[in-house]
């Protein structure tokens, strides 16, 4: 699974016909017209027989801001959503609702049964086309969790299926088995043939980092510096180091790392946030010198 340390930003707002997302008490970017409460979702479902759209959001989100500007607002999706019973949800404020649905990651767009039962999930930002699929692959019984896990016995040992299983546990907020499929990657390809362990230990430290387990976190992405360090996810690893070292405390550590990352990589796009980190964490340290004086050139 990729992350990137930049974000896009945007909303906008309009109107659709009681006949499409129905009985809502606010409307929501799109023309979609959303229930703000889990309790209003249930019993228009109840009431329509229809499935559950259910976004669980946050404000600081800009992906999930990206899907109500761009997906959300495309006219396929709006007609799609005509479907289904739509539920839009701070996950921030009602947190029983994602506590119960055990969302960990957003945007986090949850197909549910009428009933509130999950049938699957849609994490991360999607255009409408792939978006649209996904859903209907789930609806269908196809590309599920559940459908994966029960194929696990004929497909667990393709470095490719366990990725993508121990993904969709990640996904579903279920650590402790997203953890073991990684760590059976892991141990499957030391070699790192497939493209996917560094990969995986990188999820496995961003895993530990939700949990706020910043020495495991760091440990993790150590290992994708010291094992495979021309791997795609090297300066995503040493970013990592140096986060987890600032939410543990350990403030000087942090501060090295940031200022390693500018000084090695001072064209790479993730430069000024390793640049803003260094300043900030020198300000708090002390420090009068924080980044080298000919990398003063790229601004923050």
């Amino acid at each position: 699974m990729k992350s990137s340390w930049t974000w896009i930003v945007g909303a906008a707002a309009l109107s659709l016909a009681v006949d499409g997302c129905a009985t809502a008490k606010k409307e929501a970017p799109a023309a979609i017209v959303w229930n703000t409460a889990m309790d209003a979702a249930l019993a228009d479902a109840g009431k329509s027989g229809r499935p559950i759209l259910l976004d669980l959001y946050t404000d600081w989100c800009q992906w999930c801001k990206a899907l109500d500007d761009t997906t959300f607002t495309d006219p396929q999706f709006v007609a799609f959503s005509k479907r289904f019973t739509c539920a839009k949800v701070n996950a921030e404020v009602d947190t029983v609702t994602a506590a119960r649905y055990r969302v960990k990651s957003y945007p986090s767009v949850i197909i549910l049964k009428p009933d509130g039962t999950e049938i699957d999930r849609v994490v991360g930002y999607y255009r409408a086309p792939e978006f649209m699929s996904q859903v209907e692959d789930y609806l269908a019984g196809r590309n599920t969790l559940a459908s994966m896990v029960a194929a696990e016995s004929t497909h667990g040992k393709n470095p490719q299926f366990l990725a993508k299983l121990a993904d969709r546990y990640f996904e579903h907020g279920l650590y402790d088995e997203a953890k073991a499929h990684y760590l059976r990657l892991v141990a499957l390809d030391p070699a790192n043939k497939s493209g996917l362990v560094d990969d995986a230990l990188m999820s496995l430290a961003r895993m530990s980092r939700k949990d706020k387990d910043y020495a495991a976190a760091r440990k993790y992405a150590q290992a994708v510096l010291d094992r495979y360090p021309s791997g795609d996810e090297m300066r995503s690893a040493f970013l990592e180091v140096g986060v987890n070292w600032k939410r543990s405390g350990h403030l000087e550590n942090a501060w090295k790392v940031f200022v390693d990352y500018a000084r090695k990589f001072p064209e790479d796009e993730d430069a000024p946030y390793a640049r803003e980190q260094a300043d900030t964490l020198a300000d708090k340290l002390g420090h009068t010198i924080t980044i080298p004086r000919s990398l003063k050139g790229h601004t923050l």
